[in-house]
C-alpha cells in the first residue's frame, strides 16, 4: 500500500470520526429528553392522560431558556425519578412545574 492510498484512507476514517461525532453531539441531548420523558410516562400515576402528560413535560423542559438550562431540568427530573417507584399527582404536579 502506497502513502497517497495510506493517506486516503487516514482521511476517510478521520471524516467519517468527524460525523460521527457531530452526530452524536447533535441527537445525545434528544436521547436525554426521549429517555426522560418515557421514565416520567412509566411512573406516572395511573389513569392519567399520557398525551396530557407529554405535552406538560415538553412545555415545562422546552421553556428553559437555553440548553444547559433544559439539561438541568432533564437532570433534577431524572434524580426525582430514580427516588420514587411511582409518582403521586403532587409530586407530578412539582415535577412539571412551568416557569413563566
Amino acid at each position: 500500500m502506497t502513502i497517497r492510498n495510506r493517506s486516503i484512507v487516514l482521511g476517510s476514517m478521520l471524516a467519517m470520526a468527524s460525523v460521527l461525532y457531530g452526530a452524536a453531539r447533535y441527537y445525545s441531548p434528544l436521547l436525554v429528553v426521549y429517555v426522560v420523558e418515557q421514565s416520567l410516562a412509566q411512573k406516572a400515576p395511573s389513569g392519567i392522560n399520557t398525551s396530557l402528560l407529554h405535552e406538560r413535560f415538553r412545555a415545562h423542559v422546552f421553556s428553559a431558556p437555553d440548553t444547559a438550562s433544559r439539561m438541568e431540568r432533564l437532570l433534577r427530573i431524572s434524580e426525582s425519578l430514580e427516588k420514587v417507584q411511582h409518582l403521586t399527582f403532587n409530586q407530578l404536579d412539582e415535577l412539571l412545574i412551568v416557569d413563566k
